[in-house]
């Protein structure tokens, strides 16, 4: 069972519902372990690959519309098709977590709402604006990265009483006002939103 690490003896945690239980499994089955369909080992080393990528060299194909006429781009399928499944991987397993540990909106980390990012990637009438939008993902992917362990880890000293050997310091000082109000936007609004910021 993957969560005997995490202090579950016989299947359950103390003090927590099965259901519950079954949500803390599913999000730690899924982030630490390879892909039904083999398209990654474990999810953090598909971040790592797509943190990898040079966001101004990375290839966009450019498309016209044949009936105005209008210029569009997206990224290559290929990594298209890494961002995607790396980016609905991790919210998905994100909500679990916020659901497990009970996480209002405004104190949870949301890696890319309503996959508006996403959308652009696949299509963007803006070539920097696209670029940007791989450049944010990419930040935002090892940003939910590391809150991800970091939830890992604080479940885990949690019910077994064990202390980390080594903390997982925060990355992230996003204000809640801000967290909750992200995504409240139209995609190119966020996105020059956080073009605003120094960290980004």
């Amino acid at each position: 069972d993957p969560l005997a690490f995490y202090g579950a003896v016989g299947g359950e945690l103390p003090s927590i519902s099965l259901e519950e239980t079954e949500i803390l499994r599913d999000a730690v089955i899924r982030y630490q372990h390879q892909h039904r369909q083999f398209l990654w080992d474990r999810l953090s080393h598909l971040i790592a690959k797509i943190e990898g990528y040079d966001a101004e060299q990375v290839v966009l194909i450019s498309r016209i519309d044949p009936l105005t006429q209008a210029e569009s781009f997206n990224l290559s399928l290929a990594v298209l098709a890494e961002v995607a499944n790396a980016v609905v991987a991790v919210q998905q397993i994100l909500d679990a977590l916020h659901t497990f540990l009970r996480k209002k909106r405004a104190s949870a980390f949301v890696l890319d709402p309503n996959y508006g990012f996403l959308y652009m990637l696949e299509k963007c009438a803006n070539e920097f604006e696209l670029r940007f939008a791989f450049s944010s993902l990419q930040l935002r992917l090892v940003r939910a990265d590391h809150h991800i362990r970091s939830y890992l880890q604080s479940i885990r000293s949690h019910f077994t009483g064990i202390e980390p050997s080594e903390v997982i310091s925060s990355v992230d000082s996003t204000v809640s006002e801000v967290r909750e109000v992200f995504g409240s936007e139209p995609p190119t609004k966020e996105l020059y939103r956080l073009l605003m910021r120094k960290d980004y």
